[in-house]
């Protein structure tokens, strides 16, 4: 795929202005709208924590096993602990159509298209733990990661503390990835290459569903359709310990650490483009975030 150097150059500029720490940022762009597929982007390379992003990823192989027969979306699957890590909807964003869905628990018997469709339309961490264990970490590299050349991006862990996890997999690192792997895991969605193309249709399905008011991640009006996956976490020193908090403000200059990403594909009257952007903000003033709005309308300006 063709590497636009200049468009890199302009991109580079709005990271700078955007993000006091340039490097805590990677961010990637196909163009599809060029006779070929245009790649551009800031850190391409650099990985980092993901969040939630990587579901796509669990969607994929668990798509991929349904495709081969050895699973179906009607198969009845029963929820045991300790993969039932949520407990409140303050685990998730908030919803603008409320979701009355109660939260899985042990016990609970569901269906694998009611657990992709709480994957991706509420990023729900049980039902993710479930279709984890059910189509295999090894299954998801061996299948996904590695045939794609993404490797760095393997699956290593669930959701939930180390103590409780399978013996193997205690003592690895988090699972990280880069703008580059995926932008080309949803350039692939998008032209129906990821398996084959019901594994690439189903997942746009599944990621259509997401509901927020067109607020979502890196979502703008002017978007005619914007299919994505987010990512966010937080890790605030002040809500576990006030004084080590300050410590560490005093010290290293912040105490809260925040992921925010996202990954999706935007199309407009004029405009067909993938991207992606994972960015970490460290900070000491809890109103500090990383603009995904203006950093979204900053990219689509330059697109001009």
């Amino acid at each position: 795929m063709k590497e636009n150097t200049l468009f890199n150059q302009k991109i580079k500029l709005i990271i700078e202005n955007l993000h006091p720490a340039p490097d805590e940022i990677s961010f990637a762009i196909i163009n599809l709208k060029t006779a070929t597929p245009e790649i551009s982007g800031f850190n391409m390379d650099k990985f980092m924590y993901p969040a939630s992003i990587y579901k796509v990823f669990i969607g994929a192989e668990v798509l991929r096993q349904i495709y081969e027969k050895k699973h179906s979306l009607d198969e009845i699957i029963e929820i045991k602990s300790p993969n039932d890590v949520d407990k409140n909807y303050r685990l998730f964003p908030k919803l603008t159509s409320k979701d009355d869905r109660p939260l899985l628990v042990e016990g609970d018997k569901v269906t694998i298209d009611y657990l992709l469709d709480l994957v991706f339309s509420r990023s729900d961490n049980t039902a993710s733990n479930v279709l984890i264990d059910l189509v295999t970490r090894e299954s998801m590299n061996d299948n996904i990661i590695f045939p794609n050349n993404w490797q760095g991006s393997e699956i290593t862990r669930k959701f939930l503390g180390r103590v409780k996890e399978d013996e193997k997999y205690r003592h690895l690192d988090i699972t990280v990835t880069c703008a580059r792997h995926l932008v080309e895991l949803f350039y692939k969605i998008e032209t129906n290459q990821l398996v084959n193309e019901w594994v690439s249709m189903k997942l746009k399905d599944y990621m259509h569903r997401w509901d927020r008011g067109g607020k979502g991640g890196l979502n703008l009006p002017e978007f005619k359709d914007y299919y994505r996956k987010g990512g966010w976490l937080e890790v605030n020193h002040y809500k576990i310990n006030f004084i080590r908090a300050i410590k560490n403000v005093w010290q290293k200059g912040h105490a809260i650490n925040r992921w925010s990403n996202d990954v999706g594909v935007v199309t407009t009257e004029n405009y067909h483009y993938v991207i992606a952007v994972l960015t970490l903000t460290k900070t000491k003033w809890p109103w500090v975030n990383f603009p995904l709005k203006k950093f979204s309308r900053e990219i689509f300006e330059v697109m001009n």
